[in-house]
């Protein structure tokens, strides 16, 4: 039979079918639910995590163990309402293999009882809630998540500073909703275990148009460094009115990957420079892996790829190959599960080899990182990293009580 690549687009849909003409016809595709906010603050994140998944797609033909596969797209819009109501379609109506998705953190919580309830292998790109990967009632044995939790990243963060920096006392701002809350939760338990006070909290709404009535609670006598969990847009406007307040120059501004994310900085621009964020990726790593994905992304998008692209592209990879390990028989849910779990390590990622713990939840790398200029463009260049971050190691704080 003769093949023809092809890509068949269906934009009124949402859907999105990789596949060799022919191939179709002899065996049903595997359905793949892609739940992300494609509108709204998030949208970034988004357009990152889809265009790395297609490009994985692309590069093995769309196809995994003899049958095509369909990405069937749904706008979360970064709101959990939302987000259930479109979960119901894909697993209802749809009948989708896989859910990859979402970003939101509050999205996840308002889809896990229908994932978990459906027996739905999820593969998450993003949403860290701590709760989903640890000994707790929302814990659940169908997900396989791909970003570090936020224990992970920002109690490291707090113990990194306390090394390598005189800074002792902390002004907190974070995103008013699930991620921004756990994120500061989490540094502040850093800072404490370190001997270090936090001095003041601040929670800007989600999606905060003027972050001026924020930046002005700010004492630069009272503290000696502020974080910050922001992302998306309002990453974007945070940061460059940190800038314009005069506080760049006078209070060292630090927090989570987000602050400085590969595919906001040119939005950002110069009041990026010299912050210090902590993550699992940047598109300066160095590994043969990176080097050959960046420079096909690049190609593909006129962009470096960032931490979105990243997971979107290990989503693929993982999921294209539990697919080969069953020979594409995805009948028993909890099979799928397993290939999903024996999948992880047996690709490489941009990221290195791929490591889960007994909860589906990955052991990460995390690297500290300076935005700088290089190569007439801003990135994000590793100052330091940290192998094989688990959740363990950072989540006592809060298992204290459980």
């Amino acid at each position: 039979m003769k093949r023809t690549g092809s890509c068949l687009w269906a934009l009124g849909t949402g859907l999105l079918v990789w596949g060799w003409v022919g191939v179709s016809a002899a065996q049903e595709p595997v359905k793949i639910g892609v739940l992300l906010p494609y509108t709204g603050v998030f949208a970034v994140q988004a357009q990152d995590n889809t265009r790395g998944f297609e490009l994985y797609l692309k590069q093995t033909g769309g196809q995994a163990g003899g049958r095509p596969i369909t990405m069937i797209k749904e706008d979360e819009q970064a709101t959990p309402d939302v987000g259930l109501t479109k979960l119901k379609k894909l697993v209802d109506q749809d009948r989708v293999d896989f859910v990859f998705g979402p970003v939101h953190a509050g999205v996840a919580l308002a889809i896990r009882n229908h994932i978990h309830n459906n027996m739905v292998p999820w593969v998450i790109p993003q949403a860290a809630n701590r709760e989903f990967t640890a000994p707790h009632p929302l814990a659940t044995p169908y997900l396989v998540r791909l970003n570090e939790t936020l224990d992970q990243a920002n109690v490291t963060l707090a113990r990194w500073l306390a090394k390598n920096t005189r800074h002792r006392r902390f002004i907190v701002v974070a995103s008013n909703f699930e991620a921004g809350r756990q994120s500061a939760d989490a540094f502040k338990a850093g800072v404490r275990e370190t001997g270090g006070q936090i001095v003041k909290e601040i929670y800007p709404p989600l999606a905060t148009p003027d972050y001026a009535p924020f930046l002005s609670q700010i004492d630069p006598s009272q503290t000696d460094a502020v974080y910050a969990w922001v992302a998306g847009a309002d990453a974007v406007r945070f940061v460059k009115q940190y800038a314009e307040f005069g506080l760049k120059d006078r209070l060292p501004l630090s927090g989570y990957a987000t602050l400085t994310d590969d595919v906001i900085l040119p939005a950002i621009g110069d009041a990026a420079l010299g912050l210090l964020t902590i993550g699992a990726y940047t598109s300066q790593l160095t590994t043969p892996a990176n080097v050959k994905f960046a420079k096909e992304y690049e190609a593909a998008h006129g962009i470096l790829p960032s931490r979105y692209s990243v997971t979107g592209y290990m989503g693929a990879q993982l999921i294209v190959k539990a697919v080969q390990l069953l020979k594409g028989d995805l009948k028993n849910r909890d099979a799928v599960v397993r290939a999903l779990k024996e999948a992880a390590g047996q690709i490489e990622s941009p990221r290195g080899p791929m490591q889960l713990d007994k909860y589906g939840q990955v052991i990460p790398t995390l690297y500290v990182t300076r935005t700088e200029r290089k190569g007439g463009r801003l990135v994000n260049v590793v100052v330091d990293e940290i192998p094989n971050v688990t959740q363990e190691s950072t989540w006592g704080w809060w298992m204290r009580d459980k």
